[in-house]
């Protein structure tokens, strides 16, 4: 999306949820984390795909379905803080201590 100026629209604001508010640097390490910070990520069983790591089914609950790795970074980072906002880090089991 850009703006009249040309300039692009400012990404949406970061969640908060129950007090915690994770930085971006934050949500950085849990891309990190959880897939060396690469969008196009597939786990080894194909289960777990994209930077965060989204099974089909949790993806397709906060958007339309499809494959997380071929979705955009943007998209990606949407459906996670949405994930993030009605479930805090416990999508993450392992990861989700840089949200905290």
């Amino acid at each position: 999306m850009l703006l009249l100026s040309g300039c692009p629209a400012p990404p949406p604001p970061l969640p908060c949820r129950g007090g915690a508010c994770p930085s971006g640097a934050d949500w950085e390490s849990l891309r990190e984390c959880e897939a060396g910070g690469d969008y196009t990520a597939v786990s080894r069983s194909g289960k777990y795909r994209g930077a965060y790591q989204f099974d089909r089914r949790t993806w397709a609950a906060y958007g339309p379905p499809g494959d997380p790795a071929a979705a955009s970074p943007a998209e990606q980072d949407r459906r996670a803080y949405a994930l993030f906002e009605a479930r805090g880090h416990a999508p993450w089991p392992l990861c989700g201590r840089h949200l905290r």
